[in-house]
């Protein structure tokens, strides 16, 4: 109960006494008014009159109070139409910005931004605003001041500045901004989303792929874009080892990873290229074999013919035995055809090349096949070849490769007629 409220409970209840005291003892009162003389009053007339009295100052306290008043109730009232006009303002800010209008909405944003009722929103929007302009240095400003309004509301204005620094690519300050940001709360999806975006752009292949495990957790990337970062990183970091001619690291790291990731072909093909890479060819070849008996796949075929192969022979037998269960497979005669070429077996791999282009073209076989029979000095057949892939790179439209009958010979020993 507040202390007026009592007070005025009291005043009732001492009124209320009085009241019963003068009707209790009515009588008549003599005042003497010193050498001027005396009257006479009748109490009841006594208290009509000091209720009368009362009256007219409880009146006058409230004339005095509502006088008192007059200033605090005017300065509301201008401080209401301020108000209103900063939320106008606001709402025709913001309009603006939908519109694509951005100077207009940053104007309009600033414009009555001390009598804002969420000075924060003003701030982003106008930081906004700027950015679209491509006016940093306000933009940066706005967010600043937009942090003084606001500092229970530090992740909004984070997560705002790293979207608009990664939209001027200003990856590096966006970095910053977002490590801050988990630092404050380490498991913001959007956050977490977009750190992932600056080190894919920044080939931070390391942190990326220590990040992708809880994005993939969290289901906050589509899959798409979840197997394409997970891609990158994963050929970045055996590029790194194979650099560093570490190939006991590759296979540590190849061995850590998910069976669901091994069985994918570019995943494969990555570790693959890096074991190349690092020296142990051995063992690319192990890995590449392995796929391909438990999963087949083109991609992997291709990348087989055209390794180097320490035993050819046994790599020539395992494709032949894939032919068998692969009738006609163009990517299978692809390989051999390369595999026979690389081991001057040169009759095979024309014939290899030749039935495979004419089931399936291909712009890369065609240049090679070409260059065989240039090397075979079967020139005339080789314009054809030339040409018809050509005209397929022009015209994405397969043909028949019609070649002159010629028995393919031995490059080298062409090469020692002529000496």
């Amino acid at each position: 109960m507040s202390l007026y409220v009592l007070v005025f409970f009291v005043l009732m209840a001492a009124i209320i006494w009085f009241v019963s005291f003068v009707l209790e003892h009515v009588q008549t009162v003599t005042i003497t008014w010193g050498t001027w003389g005396s009257y006479a009053i009748n109490t009841t007339n006594l208290f009509i009159l000091f209720l009368l009295a009362f009256s007219v100052f409880y009146i006058l306290i409230w004339l005095l109070k509502s006088l008192l008043s007059i200033k605090k109730n005017l300065h509301n009232y201008q401080q209401s139409r301020k108000t209103i006009k900063a939320r106008q303002a606001l709402t025709q800010g913001l309009i603006a910005f939908i519109s694509g209008h951005w100077a207009e909405s940053e104007a309009l944003l600033l414009r009555h931004i001390n009598d804002a009722e969420t000075p924060l929103l003003n701030y982003l929007a106008a930081a906004r605003a700027a950015h679209m302009q491509e006016n940093y240095n306000n933009r940066d400003q706005y967010l600043k001041k937009a942090t003084e309004k606001g500092s229970t509301n530090q992740v909004a204005i984070a997560i705002s500045q790293a979207q608009m620094q990664l939209g001027s690519q200003q990856i590096e300050q966006a970095r910053a901004t977002l490590v801050h940001l988990l630092e404050i709360s380490p498991h913001h999806p959007y956050a977490n989303q977009l750190l992932a975006q600056v080190y894919y752009q920044q080939e931070d292949w390391k942190y990326l792929f220590e990040l992708l495990p809880k994005l993939k957790q969290q289901n906050l990337l589509k899959e798409k874009v979840q197997s394409k970062f997970e891609a990158a990183a994963l050929k970045g970091i055996f590029q790194l080892g194979a650099l560093k001619k570490q190939p006991q690291a590759l296979q540590l790291l190849w061995d850590k990873l998910p069976q669901t990731t091994q069985k994918k072909p570019q995943t494969v093909l990555n570790y693959t290229e890096a074991l190349l890479t690092a020296g142990d060819a051995q063992l690319a070849e192990k890995t590449i074999l392995n796929s391909l008996n438990k999963h087949w796949d083109t991609s992997l075929v291709e990348y087989f013919g055209k390794m180097k192969h320490e035993n050819p022979e046994q790599s020539i037998q395992q494709a032949e035995n894939w032919l068998l269960q692969q009738d006609n497979s163009p990517e299978l005669l692809f390989c051999l055809a390369r595999l026979y070429r690389n081991n001057k077996q040169w009759e095979k791999s024309y014939s290899f090349y030749e039935s495979g282009l004419n089931i399936m073209p291909d712009t890369e076989c065609y240049l090679e096949f070409a260059e065989l029979l240039m090397q075979l000095e079967d020139k005339e057949n080789a314009m054809i070849c030339y040409q018809t892939g050509l005209r397929y790179c022009v015209t994405k439209k397969g043909e028949a490769l019609t070649l002159k009958s010629k028995v393919a010979s031995d490059p080298s020993e062409i090469l020692t007629e002529k000496t």
